[in-house]
């Protein structure tokens, strides 16, 4: 008896942990403001914008059907699932690697090694309206702006350089 109360213990032990790997965008300007990716489901992956370390938005992007293409999609953070759902942007992910879009339709013999960036077309443009506020909090497009929503405009106007890992998240490269 003593044993089989010892068995899930001893079997607890042996089996490994199952840690999920987290793939980081940095962003090419603002180093404060990174991309984490840390839940990959079949079709895409879902994740946080942080701003020097700390949750700011959620980010999520995955392969459309059809044609393809990567998308991706912004929404704050919601404190309750009662929370309206809200979205910032939504779009296309371009893919640059070196000095070239990277597009699967490239010939061989065209591609060029060099490093993946990542670039997300009009987030700057949508997040930046996204800062008008209401009544209820200041404009910080204008004179509510604090430094972290001015590091994430910055960010989200420039390239996004993945981490090694982050090659599975990448879709559309040929290194």
């Amino acid at each position: 008896m003593k044993r089989l109360l010892l068995a899930p213990l001893v079997l607890g032990i042996a089996i490994p942990i199952q840690a999920e790997e987290t793939c980081t965008f940095v962003s090419q300007y603002q180093p404060d403001v990174t991309i984490e990716v840390g839940t990959k489901h079949v079709s895409g992956a879902t994740g946080y914008i942080r701003y020097k370390g700390s949750p700011v938005l959620n980010f999520s992007t995955g392969i459309q059907n059809g044609y393809g293409g990567q998308s991706f999609v912004i929404t704050p953070i919601r404190n309750s699932p009662t929370d309206k759902y809200e979205k910032i942007v939504s779009g296309q992910v371009v893919t640059v690697v070196g000095d070239q879009v990277g597009i699967k339709g490239t010939p061989e013999n065209k591609r060029k090694r060099g490093q993946n960036k990542l670039f997300f077309p009009e987030f700057g443009l949508h997040y930046y309206y996204s800062l008008a506020g209401d009544e209820t909090k200041p404009d910080g497009r204008f004179g509510g702006r604090t430094n972290e929503m001015t590091s994430i405009l910055r960010a989200a106007e420039g390239f996004w350089i993945p981490s090694k890992i982050c090659e599975k998240y990448v879709y559309y490269g040929w290194n």
